[in-house]
């Protein structure tokens, strides 16, 4: 658990530096958190914890539906609107679901599968493999298309503004692919990466590059700016056109940056950090902890 905290005020919260943020509210899921997504125009976030708990959680941290029909979940992935999503259970499994947490389809696989991605309105959803290969599905679960990448993505996410896929391996490559799985771009690099996040646009996409720090690359692959910060970063979301970006550490840091790296706040956290996602406009941050708590976190006037 995360020690003897209050959850609506951590003394982490009052022990940071730079100008710190209100505990909006607190979501507890019933076990450990495994994963979490969020709709960026809704609002909404999808939780799974540890015993295959599903969570969909509303704008303003009220528990809207909750299902328990699924076993060992590993990643989530939540449209942006229209309510929609899609989950990974097991090594081969992939689960679309509905907004009340319904199976509408599923589909076995012939590898493992590691990342997932759902379009904004949920009306496709993307698997990467273990093996290098990448699906993209339609709405009845109907094969789109098929693509390799030199590596296995970990990450995929959609772009908001046009039908892209951003993904990126654990063993630093950083790629676009069109829907149909025309790749765009490809960008090797050398280090290891712990999380990828992309502006909705796609302009700025940013690693987590642990020693190396917060990387960028811009929409056609190029390298942009690197942001060194103390620790091993292995977190790493923005908003909508990266105006601001929050990154934490293995050593349990956690940062409030604007969009040239500066520092806004930071301060040190009690519990691991398995996800955080920005708002689309950068006034609020979304913090799930492995022990099962998800605080939003405010810097609205």
């Amino acid at each position: 658990m995360l020690g003897t905290m209050s959850l609506s005020d951590p003394k982490w919260l009052r022990d940071g530096q730079g100008i710190p943020p209100t505990v909006r509210w607190v979501f507890s899921t019933e076990a450990p958190l495994v994963a979490m997504d969020m709709g960026r125009e809704s609002g909404e976030v999808l939780a799974a914890d540890e015993t295959g708990g599903l969570s969909r959680i509303g704008r303003n941290g009220d528990l809207l539906t909750v299902s328990r029909g699924l076993r060992g979940v590993r990643a989530v992935a939540w449209s942006d609107a229209n309510a929609a999503g899609a989950v990974i259970a097991g090594e081969r499994k992939v689960f679309r679901l509905n907004k009340k947490l319904e199976v509408e389809w599923s589909v076995g696989l012939p590898e493992a599968a590691l990342g997932i991605a759902v379009t904004p309105f949920g009306r496709q959803t993307a698997v990467s493999l273990a093996n290098g290969g990448n699906l993209v599905l339609g709405e009845q679960s109907e094969q789109l298309s098929i693509f390799e990448t030199a590596r296995p993505l970990k990450w995929i996410q959609f772009l908001a503004s046009e039908p892209v896929l951003i993904g990126a391996a654990e063993f630093g490559q950083v790629c676009a692919h069109k829907i149909n799985g025309e790749r765009l771009w490809s960008e090797k690099g050398f280090t290891s990466l712990g999380d990828m996040c992309a502006a909705a646009n796609g302009e700025t996409i940013l690693v987590a590059g642990f020693n190396q720090g917060i990387q960028s690359f811009d929409a056609d692959g190029s390298t942009g700016d690197s942001f060194l910060i103390e620790g091993t970063v292995g977190r790493v979301s923005c908003s909508f056109n990266a105006d601001r970006i929050a990154a934490s550490t293995v050593e349990r840091q956690l940062y409030w940056l604007d969009s040239d790296g500066q520092l806004l706040w930071a301060t040190e956290v009690d519990d691991e950090i398995v996800r955080l996602i920005c708002d689309p406009l950068g006034e609020w941050l979304l913090v799930g902890f492995r022990a099962g708590h998800i605080l939003r976190l405010d810097w609205e006037s």
